[in-house]
């Protein structure tokens, strides 16, 4: 858990560091497109994780009812990974109410700056788990190939 933090952290930090570049280019367009369109695309980011993962998970299967081998660490992983995207969803949810909450934007003037960071930062980390969901499927396919080559002898 304490690496999942670590790697929000990473990415929040991220977040900052894009905000202030687009304050101080004076664009909108980030905070705009993903105040419009975040939500969605973080769910059809779900989507395309939990059927790659799906099909990690068979071919992880097939692997292990041909060599043997204990898989479960990384099944947990697989839940962990979904359970961090369906955070990531009602964190930007909350984080889009209060922005568009006329109270609290009157009551804390930086909430501009803070919701931009946060989403900048839940989309960067949503990217990240996407790429390290793809990855997986390579790491599989390389597994196979050197599985495959010891039985051929090359």
């Amino acid at each position: 858990m304490m690496e999942h933090a670590k790697s929000f952290s990473l990415f929040l930090v991220v977040g900052i560091l894009a905000t202030l570049l687009t304050n101080w280019l004076q664009s909108t367009f980030i905070f705009d497109f993903l105040s419009a369109n975040l939500i969605t695309l973080l769910i059809a980011l779900v989507a395309i994780n939990t059927t790659t993962l799906s099909v990690v998970l068979t071919k992880i299967r097939e692997i292990t009812d041909k060599i043997g081998g204990n898989f479960s660490n990384t099944a947990k992983e697989m839940k962990v990974s979904i359970t961090e995207q369906v955070i990531l969803i009602i964190v930007t949810a909350i984080t889009q109410v209060m922005a568009g909450s006329p109270l609290v934007t009157s009551s804390f003037p930086s909430m501009h700056f803070v919701s931009s960071v946060i989403l900048i930062g839940v989309f960067s980390y949503s990217l990240y788990i996407l790429y390290d969901t793809a990855n997986s499927v390579f790491v599989i396919l390389q597994f196979e190939n050197s599985i495959s080559k010891d039985k051929n002898g090359k």
